[in-house]
């Protein structure tokens, strides 16, 4: 795997760990998610003012990363109603890298090798160790489940949307532009406008700049993809999981169990593989 492709893909992770970590400590999702769209779209409107129009080949993976978006903004808002946190978005990022695997043998015709495809189930079994709980209500794990399949879709139609758009930012763009207005009317949907723009008042820059560096890093993933295998990309980028444990540990002081410390272990071992077998 190429050593450009590995350092995108883990400093995406230390990315993703750390927006959610700050993340954690809102407890309006709404407002929040708001907010993120926000600094989506403003992200993304930049972008499409300096590069200008999406290439036609690539309009058909927006559209479909638009919808496949908003289901999994649904469904993560019904998995959080249902059970704890980190069980769902545990369970849910543990599924992708192996579920994505599948679908880039399918669609772009790469097969990992043996030791890689070992590499990427191991990152899937040290994920489900660090968080997933076998005690949780069966109705948060089945959303849990649903966040996955979308997570591992719209990870493989933005990762072949940016190849035939020959240009991962660029595709990112126009993307992340156009489902940020869906995300929007959503919160809006859920709260209501006039009660939504108070809330968001209150600390409106907190939300929006962890929009924009979630852009940031998983654009980071986009462009790796370009250049080298979607699915072995995508399981390093879902060590994230154990980068925000070790964060928690860290700068929260919040304690790690041996579970979480053997998990952890589970995840270096499989990355290892995945990034220099």
């Amino acid at each position: 795997m190429p050593p450009l492709a590995i350092a995108a893909a883990i400093t995406s992770a230390v990315i993703h760990a750390s927006w959610n970590a700050v993340l954690k400590g809102g407890t309006d999702r709404v407002t929040d998610s708001f907010l993120i769209a926000v600094g989506g779209l403003g992200a993304g409107a930049l972008i499409i003012l300096f590069m200008g129009a999406l290439p036609q080949a690539a309009w058909p993976y927006v559209a479909m990363t638009v919808v496949i978006h908003l289901v999994y903004w649904f469904c993560l808002f019904k998995g959080y109603d249902a059970g704890d946190m980190s069980h769902v978005y545990t369970l849910s990022r543990g599924m992708a890298p192996m579920l994505v695997a599948m679908g880039a043998a399918l669609t772009a015709s790469e097969i990992p090798p043996p030791f890689k495809l070992l590499g990427i189930a191991g990152v899937s079994i040290g994920v489900f160790t660090v968080g997933a709980s076998p005690k949780a209500p069966l109705k948060a794990t089945l959303w849990a489940a649903a966040i996955g399949l979308c997570i591992a879709s719209y990870s493989l139609v933005d990762a072949l949307g940016s190849r035939a758009a020959g240009n991962a930012v660029i595709f990112l763009g126009w993307s992340m532009a156009l489902m940020s207005v869906p995300m929007a009317a959503f919160a809006f949907w859920r709260r209501g406008v006039s009660r939504l723009l108070r809330d968001a008042a209150v600390a409106p820059w907190r939300g929006i700049g962890i929009g924009i560096v979630s852009f940031a890093g998983y654009g980071l993933v986009l462009w790796a993809q370009t250049f080298a295998p979607i699915a072995q990309v995508t399981a390093l980028r879902e060590t994230s999981v154990v980068w925000g444990a070790l964060i928690a540990f860290l700068f929260l002081h919040e304690r790690l169990g041996l579970r979480r410390w053997l998990g952890a272990a589970i995840v270096a071992v499989g990355a290892g593989l995945i990034a220099f077998a």
